[in-house]
C-alpha cells in the first residue's frame, strides 16, 4: 500500500482563482468531513518576473547549491558576482540576501542553484507562521496576489467511499506542477490533484478512481 499516490485531473485551468475553485470543488464534491486546515508553501523563484513579483510582498530570500557545484563556472561567477553585492557564503552553499532590484539580472539562475523566498512583510497576504496552519481567507488573499509567483496548496480530507484517510485529500499547484514527491515551479501552468492516501488497496483505490467519472492523468509519488 506504501506512499500516497496523486492523480491530476484533466481541466483546463486559465488562472488561478479558476484552479482554487476548482480544489475545493472537488473537496466538496468528495470529502468526507471537515477537512483540516489547508497547508502553503512556496516553491523556488525560477524566473525574473517571479523575482519581482515577490518584492511586493518579501524582503528576504536565500541562494542555495549543492557542495559540489560551486565548481561549476556559471555558479562561482553567481557566488562571486554576490560577494560583490555584499551577500557573503555564511555557511556552505547558502547566501542569505534582501531582494534588491541589482539581484533581478541573476535570472535566469545556473540549474545548480535554487532561490528561496525566507521573510514576508505582508503576513496577512501570505502567511509567514506554521504555512500548515492557514485559514481559508488567507488562502483566498494568497492566490489573489500571487501574480507568477508558484505556490503549493494542500487540502487533507477523507475521501468518501475510500476505506482509509490516511493523506487522503487535494493538492493545488499554481504555477507548478508535481514531479517526483514535490513540486517544482511551472510558470503558467496550474493543476490540481487528487491524493489517494497512503493506506487505501490499489484493487478499492482504482475502484474508487472510476467511479469519480474524472479524466485523470497517470499516477504520481505523492504525500
Amino acid at each position: 500500500m506504501g506512499a500516497s499516490m496523486l492523480y491530476q485531473v484533466l481541466e483546463p485551468l486559465p488562472d488561478g482563482e479558476t484552479a482554487l475553485r476548482f480544489a475545493r470543488q472537488l473537496l466538496a464534491r468528495f470529502g468526507a468531513g471537515a477537512p483540516e486546515l489547508p497547508s502553503l508553501a512556496f516553491e523556488d523563484i525560477a524566473t525574473r518576473e517571479q523575482f519581482q513579483h515577490a518584492r511586493r510582498y518579501f524582503t528576504g530570500g536565500a541562494f542555495s547549491r549543492s557542495t559540489g557545484d560551486r565548481r561549476e563556472p556559471r555558479v562561482e561567477e553567481l557566488w562571486e558576482t554576490l560577494d560583490r553585492l555584499g551577500f557573503r557564503d555564511r555557511s556552505e552553499g547558502w547566501v542569505g540576501t534582501e531582494l534588491q532590484s541589482e539581484l533581478a539580472p541573476l535570472w535566469p539562475l545556473p540549474p545548480e542553484v535554487s532561490f528561496q523566498l525566507t521573510n514576508g512583510r505582508t503576513p496577512h497576504t501570505f502567511p509567514v507562521r506554521d504555512p500548515d496552519e492557514c485559514t481559508e481567507k488567507e488562502i483566498d488573499d494568497a492566490v489573489a496576489a500571487c501574480g507568477p509567483l508558484s505556490i503549493d496548496i494542500g487540502w487533507l480530507s477523507a475521501l468518501r467511499g475510500l476505506p482509509s484517510a490516511k493523506l487522503c485529500g487535494v493538492q493545488l499547484c499554481l504555477n507548478s506542477r508535481w514531479t517526483v514527491q514535490c513540486s517544482e515551479p511551472d510558470p503558467g501552468r496550474h493543476a490540481v490533484y487528487l491524493s489517494i492516501g497512503t493506506r487505501n488497496p490499489d484493487e478499492a483505490a482504482q475502484d474508487w478512481l472510476r467511479a469519480t467519472g474524472l479524466r485523470l492523468g497517470k499516477a504520481q509519488l505523492g504525500w
